[in-house]
């Protein structure tokens, strides 16, 4: 076997006589470059030839057979935006009026423009921790290189927990919307309140479970898809459908303020004004400024989905970092400008008694609210298509802590059909969506989002944890963990207490 460097023609070539060997010399391996160092031309290869077959020897050091290789796709920092957005972008959005009413309008803005800002931080915590390393694109691997096996195991149950907490939401959702669109769409006029129609038509035994036993056997099935890249078009699909909502709580605004103006507002009583500034309401005895802000961390909260958009940029080493930093950056302010719409209009189309989500809306007068009535129904498809996002994660996890990552059939279709129709038996008895959200942003996402990031950035960097870099970031974190925990447990003492 021979080898030929076509960038240095003056080197020497040492062959040998034995099928299959190679040497090079000490001046080619000094072209040679770290896989930590991007090469000064990365489109240039240096073909390897013997008897047999024809390889190319890439920037990464591996020897890939043909004379052609497909070139690694690379992320644009539009796509990596867009991404950041759709992994954000959820029925979380349609929560916000009431944490508004309780924070006032103003300062539940700055509290979510502040929680951005840290978001966007504990992001870049882990692409600067990944970028540390080559070949891993994974967060809990990256957990493992790191603090290992235990903490990866602790990683993974945290975000199992995570997943099945939003699929149980989503279920429950499911349920609600799909009730609350035929009872706006006028099927149901004997019911002119949907709390009577739910007591004494949709939420009876025998339209409850069939209904939810029907919507895991569909879930079921779009879940045994292995490749979640097959279902791509759902996540335009669940963009779409929020981005209709948001658009109809936008366009009808003005309507709705009018009439509550109109008809509700009374100067001389303070209960119907408007709650632009007052924070007091948020630390009333039910302290609803934990649970105000378990809700935007909930909401913010993308960062395992992160690895495969950075994958792309990684080749790139420091280019991708910043590449990376410019895409996070753009995509939270996108998700951001979506979240302080939401916030506004949603808030002002009822500042008296918003709904737990705006979606749930429909006129004080009686009359009928077309859009809206769409939008319910739009949503809950869109939940269905984007409820596979969160089991693939799900499934990963649980394979990676049993399996070692490997998915066969037959244990894809236990972990399926068990995850669907146990997340819709659970929804069918606990359906506060509010509380789901609460839990997931206070006692999961706190982790998984904030405090994890932060450690696997301190170790990797080498350098002492006393330093003060470390010591801020490592008590931000801890901070807002314990924001979170407190946000869950007061969740648990509503609960408990009825």
């Amino acid at each position: 076997m021979s080898i030929i460097d076509s960038e240095a023609n003056s080197q020497k070539v040492d062959t040998s006589e034995r099928k299959g060997e190679m040497s090079i010399s000490h001046n080619q391996s000094q072209h040679q470059f770290s896989p930590m160092t991007p090469a000064p031309d990365s489109t240039k290869r240096v073909p390897i030839v013997d008897n047999a077959k024809t390889y190319t020897k890439t920037e990464n050091a591996e020897l890939v057979e043909g004379d052609a290789i497909e070139k690694k796709k690379e992320s644009t920092v539009f796509g990596s935006a867009f991404m950041l957005t759709n992994l954000c972008l959820g029925t979380t959005i349609f929560t916000f009026a009431i944490r508004a009413k309780q924070f006032g309008l103003v300062w539940f803005i700055i509290v979510c423009l502040i929680v951005a800002v840290v978001n966007f931080w504990s992001i870049m915590r882990c692409v600067i921790a990944s970028s540390r390393f080559k070949g891993i694109d994974d967060y809990s691997e990256l957990t493992e290189k790191i603090l290992g096996r235990k903490m990866r195991v602790l990683l993974n149950c945290f975000i199992i927990l995570y997943s099945y907490g939003f699929c149980m939401c989503y279920c429950a959702l499911i349920f609600s919307l799909f009730g609350r669109f035929i009872h706006s769409a006028g099927f149901t006029d004997d019911y002119p309140d949907y709390s009577d129609f739910l007591d004494q038509r949709w939420g009876k035994a025998y339209i409850k479970y069939p209904f939810y036993a029907g919507v895991a056997f569909c879930l079921s099935l779009m879940c045994l898809i292995k490749d979640i890249n097959k279902l791509n078009f759902s996540a335009y699909i669940g963009v779409c459908a929020c981005s209709y909502g948001l658009i109809v709580v936008l366009v009808e605004c003005h309507s709705y303020y009018t009439y509550y103006k109109s008809n509700i507002y009374k100067e001389d009583d303070e209960k119907t004004h408007t709650n632009w500034v007052n924070l007091g309401d948020a630390f009333t005895k039910k302290l609803d400024f934990f649970k105000g802000l378990s809700t935007l961390f909930a909401a913010y909260a993308c960062h395992p989905g992160i690895f495969p958009v950075y994958a792309g940029f990684k080749h790139l080493n420091e280019e991708g970092v910043k590449k990376m930093r410019l895409g996070t950056l753009w995509g939270t302010i996108l998700t951001t400008i979506l979240h302080i719409i939401s916030i506004t209009c949603s808030f002002l189309t009822d500042p008296y008694t918003p709904e737990d989500l705006i979606v749930f809306r429909k006129k004080k007068d009686n009359g009928k609210d077309i859009a809206m009535t769409i939008a319910k129904l739009f949503v809950a498809i869109s939940l269905v298509f984007t409820f596979p996002g969160y089991y693939f994660t799900l499934r990963l996890s649980i394979s990676n802590s049993c399996t070692g990552g490997k998915i066969s059939n037959k244990f894809n279709y236990l972990v399926t059909f068990l995850s669907c129709f146990g997340c819709c038996v659970v929804a069918a008895v606990y359906d506060k969506i509010l509380n789901y959200l609460n839990y997931i942003g206070g006692f999961l996402s706190v982790f998984i989002c904030y405090l994890n990031p932060v450690i696997l950035c301190i170790y990797s960097s080498g350098k002492p944890i006393t330093y003060w870099k470390n010591l801020l970031e490592l008590s931000i974190s801890i901070l807002l963990s314990i924001i979170g925990v407190i946000a869950g447990i007061l969740t648990i003492i509503d609960d408990v207490s009825g």
